[in-house]
This record gives structure tokens, sequence and C-alpha cells, in this order.
């Protein structure tokens, strides 16, 4: 239970930083010397979108188990 608590709290951090950072990506002005900003903001959205899909994933693997009581069989 503790590993899913911290997915749980680490899910939480991760889309308050994509939030974050979605708020300074529409507030970047249009314009040729502002496009390497956009783009280093949109890789680090693009790395942590990646996380927050994993940790999903392991929410939903945890649940899963949890529903199978435990023994392992995917549904």
């Amino acid at each position: 239970m503790d590993i899913l608590l911290r997915a749980e709290s680490a899910l939480a951090e991760c889309e308050g930083a994509y939030a974050v950072l979605n708020m300074w990506i529409n507030g970047i002005p249009d314009g040729e010397e502002h496009h390497e900003e956009a783009c280093r903001v949109g890789a680090v959205m693009t790395l942590l979108n990646k996380s927050i899909r994993e940790l999903s994933d392991a929410r939903e693997f945890f649940e899963v188990y949890k529903a199978d009581g435990g023994n392992g069989n995917e549904k």
C-alpha cells in the first residue's frame, strides 16, 4: 500500500508541475525570438507527460491487482 501512496503522490506532483508548465508555455508570446524558450518548455512537458502516463499505468495495475484479490492475474 505504501508503494501506491508514493505513486499517487508522485502523480499529483507531476500533474501540478505539468499545469505550471502549461501556464508558462501559454504565456510565451508568439515570435521567432521566443521559439527556443517554447521548445525547451515543450520538451520538459513531453518528458513529464511520459512520467504521468507511467504513474497512471502503475495505479491502474494496482487497482486490477487489488480487484483480482492480489494473485497477480491481470484482467
